[in-house]
């Protein structure tokens, strides 16, 4: 029997231009299902007969609460903001950090978790600091307003880049943790910084030194120390110097009054081509001796980049780039899950490595792997 408006049903010839059996159609829709095409949109049939789909609509952000981890912040961000606006925060080589694996240990107590530790005179609850990251109204309208909510909602401390995009002032009033600046050695915003460290009660002042290690590893001597010197007698703060990457250059920080240094892969523009900075901290580290605490930055995505930091000595981390893919998707909220999300994940893989307070973290939880053959050898 004809179907209602089936003018075609039964003839061999193909139908006119303009005409089409629903027979037909829900042919091509059966065809698609069983080609398993699953979640297609209905085809119709335009003036030539033609099958077309209605566009797909462009994800949407999902909640906050849905995402598992860090990496995720950064498409949400990508749908908020754009590629192209967050390119400056996007990427990092993970090279170095993905060759290192963690030792876990199992059959010891770690109910009684503590990631508590003092830092130029302050107390932090976790070894996670938020780094500096300029202009930040580019990615979200309150800028380092909303940011400095959101990392002191997760009881971290954060560092206010010299080229911010609000007032100090208006950074401080909404940091209720502690507040650290930062300044570039010979910078002429020195005097200006340091000038406003007071009424914005911050704690300490980073230094960045535009230097660091060459192609063949070893130190570019590029260093403005005597920029390093105008920071450090224009402040009664402690003054961390970041930037370093080899012991001579820790060892001429602590002589020119640093109170503390950051391994970083920093070289005064993007870095995120540039390989992460885990195996630099364990000479530093020695270097040093003790004298002043290291920390590092670069690259840290996941709790386990944190521990493997740790494991090789640092006292804790600086971390810009995850923040402010949060920030970018969620405002104020978004930092905040950032921060307390790698926070938790240093717990959890602390625990499964049997390391229940950050004194009980060393290096014989971290094993480092030979890196993989760039090709196939042709003697099996």
């Amino acid at each position: 029997m004809t179907m209602p408006g089936d003018e075609t049903a039964g003839k061999t010839n193909p139908p006119s231009a303009g005409t089409a059996s629903r027979r037909q159609a829900i042919g091509v829709m059966g065809t698609a299902v069983s080609a398993g095409v699953v979640g297609a949109s209905m085809p119709a049939f335009g003036a030539t007969g033609a099958v077309y789909h209605e566009p797909t609509p462009p994800p949407a952000q999902v909640p906050q609460g849905d995402l598992v981890d860090v990496l995720e912040y950064e498409t949400q961000a990508r749908l908020a903001v754009g590629a192209a606006k967050l390119a400056p925060v996007l990427g990092s080589d993970r090279t170095v950090t993905d060759r290192i694996t963690l030792r876990p240990r199992m059959n010891i107590p770690t109910r009684d978790m503590d990631l508590t530790s003092t830092l130029f005179g302050d107390q932090h609850f976790a070894p996670v600091i938020v780094g500096p990251i300029a202009d930040q109204k580019r990615f979200h309208p309150e800028g380092e307003v909303a940011m400095a909510r959101g990392v002191s909602a997760a009881k971290a401390a954060m560092v206010v880049s010299s080229d911010s995009s609000v007032p100090l002032a208006a950074i401080a009033e909404a940091a209720t943790t502690p507040l650290y600046l930062q300044v570039y050695a010979g910078s002429p915003k020195v005097k200006e910084v340091l000038a406003g460290a007071g009424a914005a009660k911050a704690r300490a002042v980073f230094v960045t030194v535009n230097a660091g290690t060459s192609a063949g590893g070893t130190g570019s001597g590029a260093i403005d120390w005597a920029g390093v010197d105008a920071v450090v007698k224009g402040t009664s703060l402690p003054v961390i110097v970041k930037g370093i990457s080899t012991p001579q250059e820790a060892k001429e920080a602590i002589a020119h009054g640093a109170k503390g240094v950051v391994v970083s892969n920093y070289r005064g523009g993007n870095a995120a081509s540039l390989p992460g900075t885990l195996l630099l901290i364990a000479p530093v580290v020695q270097a040093v001796g003790g004298q002043v605490p290291v920390l590092a930055d670069g690259s840290f995505r996941r709790g386990t980049d944190i521990v493997k930091a740790l494991g090789f000595g640092a006292k804790g981390v600086l971390v810009g780039r995850p923040v402010m893919w949060g920030l970018a998707a969620y405002g104020a909220d978004g930092a905040q899950g950032v921060v307390e999300m790698l926070q938790t994940e240093t717990a959890r893989y602390m625990a499964m490595c049997g390391r229940p307070t950050l004194a009980s973290v060393d290096a014989s939880l971290v094993r480092v792997h030979a890196p993989l053959p760039t090709a196939r050898s042709k003697h099996v």
